[in-house]
């Protein structure tokens, strides 16, 4: 699983929906190269500081990030 940036736009329309969560705006992405869902078919997003980014590239648990 990667991640991929969202555009300002939508990372705006989270922030504004969640203003207690600070960081950038990450779209979960299956290594398949689709977006990844939940059990409903929700997008999966993430908000993440740089050093929890760095962590979890680190674990491995992303393999990387796109921009």
């Amino acid at each position: 699983m990667y991640l991929k940036k969202v555009d300002s736009q939508k990372a705006k329309n989270l922030a504004d929906r969640m203003p207690f969560i600070t960081g950038t705006w990450f779209l979960k992405m299956s290594d398949s190269g689709t977006v990844a869902k939940n059990y409903k078919g929700q997008i999966l997003y993430t908000c993440m500081a740089p050093l929890d980014l760095q962590m979890a590239l680190e674990s491995k648990e992303f393999t990387h990030v796109e921009y």
